[in-house]
């Protein structure tokens, strides 16, 4: 009688599972469900189902397995213009926008009942199901994980209006990360679950719908913490305090103020360089794409440079002029600057960020670019009229013109 019991909670409990469900709280009205069944879950391979929904002001609508776009295997629908959806996998890509997928892992979608628009023409839905989503081309998930990593995006526009599985999209509005506690989404029925009493809808802002949802969002704690801070500290190390540490040598003329900054500068690096290693372990995206993989190169080289710096001062302490040692430590840094700068742009790529903010990048990095080049242009300047000065002053005809730069200890870096 027992066991009877036993078995009967158990059933009883698998009835009143349901699809897990979310809406992000900027996302205007998206909402994602998803829902394994437990056959699925037990054999670890099988039907996934999950739901689309969103007004269809939206041009498209995304969700995909995966931490972040690059390596994710994207599902993406949009309206076919005839009062169904058109639905495409699609695998995500590191700086360009998904394309159809069409290889042979590509993700085996099917489009279920209860698909399309509304009546009202306000809301589109995407029931969907997939036979072989628990692994694709570049990553896996396994059914039974408590802590499966999920996506989602969206693009606000004029419906596409089109059956074409590779039509080009435009990139996205915005976008969000997820957890998602599978063994809260299982189903009994290995069938569509969004068109039952259990189908799992959600009308929050940005919480979890449902006694079992399981999903915990992760956009914020992603972008608001370790992410974030690496991005401005290498921001302000590559394209503000180096190049700000270089002009100090020539218009400054001390050398211990130019060697002090550098060195302060140098620690915010590898700070900032700690915090980008946290972040891309923590997405399982480590030296797996450009951003990273650049940027631990850029970094490991400017690690040489104080040594060079040192080298050059104990040269000029010696010979009064700049040696061989003097040029590679100045151009050593300056190519090393650009090359920071350039892979800030691509880390802003990698994370998916607004147009405003890869422009206002653009332009401070520019700006800082004209400050540096002015100034070299005008200790140029400086320190011939400084030299004249010198040279002027001296009381015997004979006397070898002293430049400014020696006159101050050092030359320009």
């Amino acid at each position: 009688m027992k066991i009877a019991q036993v078995v009967a909670l158990f059933g009883a409990g698998l009835a009143s599972a349901s699809p897990a469900s979310f809406c992000p709280a900027d996302a205007g009205g998206v909402c994602y469900s998803i829902a394994i069944p437990t056959s699925s879950a037990n054999a670890g391979s099988g039907n996934i189902y999950f739901q689309i929904k969103a007004p269809t002001s939206f041009q498209w609508v995304a969700l995909g397995t995966g931490s972040a776009m690059a390596g994710s295997n994207i599902f993406l629908t949009y309206q076919d213009g005839r009062g169904n959806l058109t639905l495409s996998p699609r695998l995500g890509t590191q700086y360009t926008m998904p394309t159809l997928d069409t290889s042979s892992t590509a993700a085996r979608l099917t489009l279920l009942a209860g698909s399309g628009v509304s009546a009202d023409g306000s809301t589109m839905t995407a029931n969907v199901a997939c036979s072989n989503c628990q692994s694709w081309s570049g990553g896996q998930m396994s059914l039974k994980s408590t802590s499966a990593k999920w996506i989602g995006a969206w693009k606000s526009g004029p419906s596409l209006a089109t059956t074409d599985r590779a039509a080009s999209i435009t990139q996205h509005d915005g976008h969000s990360q997820f957890q998602v506690d599978l063994t809260k989404a299982t189903i009994s029925s290995d069938s569509n679950p969004f068109t039952t009493t259990n189908a799992g809808s959600s009308t929050g802002s940005g919480s979890n719908s449902g006694s079992n949802s399981g999903i915990t969002d992760t956009s914020s704690s992603d972008k608001g913490s370790v992410l974030v801070a690496h991005g401005i500290v290498m921001l302000l190390v590559m394209a503000a305090l180096y190049p700000l540490g270089s002009t100090l040598m020539p218009l400054a003329g001390k050398w211990w103020v130019h060697g002090a900054w550098q060195t302060v500068t140098f620690c915010l690096m590898w700070a900032g360089f700690g915090l980008g290693v946290e972040t891309a372990r923590s997405r399982n995206m480590l030296f797996k794409q450009t951003h990273t993989t650049f940027g631990t190169v850029i970094v490991s080289l400017l690690g040489i440079q104080p040594f060079l710096g040192l080298l050059h001062h104990r040269h000029f302490l010696k010979t009064k002029s700049r040696g061989v040692v003097s040029y590679v430590h100045i151009w050593w840094g300056r190519i090393l600057m650009v090359l920071g700068v350039i892979n800030g742009g691509l880390g802003l790529q990698l994370a998916s960020e607004r147009n405003g903010l890869v422009i206002a990048y653009s332009v401070i990095a520019a700006v800082m670019f004209l400050v540096y080049a002015c100034a070299k242009v005008c200790a140029v300047f400086l320190g011939k009229d400084r030299a004249k000065w010198v040279g002027n002053k001296e009381t015997n005809a004979t006397a070898p013109r002293r430049p400014y730069q020696e006159s101050r200890g050092h030359t320009y870096a």
